[in-house]
């Protein structure tokens, strides 16, 4: 996800690029106009952003919503009054709490996949469910549940209930949406298959088909514009997961306000630039027209 952005910044040829990497990350291809500030393993990014954001005109987070490291750069910049390229971080902290994003949603009759606090999860198991963190990414700690026995011993395993959830596992195609959004507004660029196999009771994303043919595309671009208004903070590209069941509307499964596997694969399958929309959408409203029609598989390794 990172290289692609970085290619799509680099291409505009009138940035200069400032990327604050941590320590660990090695072998990124750099475009020529990036100057790159390595955090160390015995420095704190906190420490180090306040000033490196002080010397720009934007800052594109890039980060997961785990222990609200996302919202809490996102915070940080809006505290420098800098112009932010993604979420505000009240949109991108109610996203990133499951629960209380299906809650949203619900309040304003959009379909979602019901949402359970484990500690509050009491009912029998006869149908399969998913455990999984609250503020998870992706499929990370997503536990298939088929039974009593199942549950216990996944549950036993948690320390803090209060940071996981419980979702029925519903039969239909997992999808993502790859949006824009601006001041309530929402734009669909395309809608994305997930591949997704199950290894030792965990789920595992193994792939994502970018740039799907769309059967229903005025049926999604009516959900996003409900999303976009639930949650007029959203800002930027946004990578919507959903359940296409085999009838019956799509039930959003969660918001990731920040860039998906999904992005990797955009701008070869459609020829959009999106990082030059989302700069551009600083400015205005994005003009969205695909120079080209075809599928992109992304491998997850």
């Amino acid at each position: 996800m990172l290289e692609a952005l970085l290619a799509e910044l680099g291409g505009l040829g009138n940035i200069e690029l400032t990327l604050v990497l941590d320590w660990r990350i090695e072998h990124l291809e750099l475009p020529e106009n990036t100057s790159l500030v390595i955090v160390s393993k015995n420095e704190c990014i906190y420490e180090v952003l306040p000033e490196l954001i002080e010397n720009v005109d934007w800052v594109w987070p890039v980060a997961p919503e785990v222990d609200a490291i996302l919202q809490k750069v996102t915070a940080l910049v809006e505290s420098k009054s800098k112009q932010l390229l993604n979420s505000s971080s009240e949109a991108v902290a109610l996203c990133s709490d499951k629960f209380l994003c299906s809650q949203i949603l619900e309040q304003h009759a959009i379909a979602t996949v019901e949402t359970i606090l484990l500690e509050q999860f009491s009912q029998t198991i006869h149908k399969q469910w998913v455990l999984k963190p609250r503020d998870g990414v992706g499929c990370l700690k997503c536990y298939l549940i088929s039974n009593t026995q199942t549950f216990t011993q996944v549950a036993n395993q948690v320390d803090i209930k209060s940071d996981y959830i419980m979702q029925p596992c519903i039969e239909g195609d997992s999808l993502s949406l790859s949006c824009l959004f601006k001041d309530g507004k929402a734009w669909l660029l395309c809608c994305n298959q997930q591949v997704v196999s199950i290894h030792n009771g965990m789920f595992q994303l193994d792939a994502c088909i970018v740039n799907i043919p769309l059967q229903q595309a005025s049926l999604y671009q009516t959900l996003i514009d409900g999303i976009a208004t639930a949650i007029p903070g959203l800002f930027g590209y946004v990578g919507i997961d959903i359940i296409q069941p085999e009838q019956g509307p799509p039930r959003v499964l969660e918001i990731n306000p920040r860039l998906t596997t999904s992005y990797t694969g955009i701008n070869q399958a459609t020829g959009l630039n999106v990082a030059s929309a989302v700069i551009a959408m600083t400015e205005a409203d994005p003009v969205v027209i695909k120079s080209c029609e075809q599928q992109v598989t992304v491998t997850i390794i």
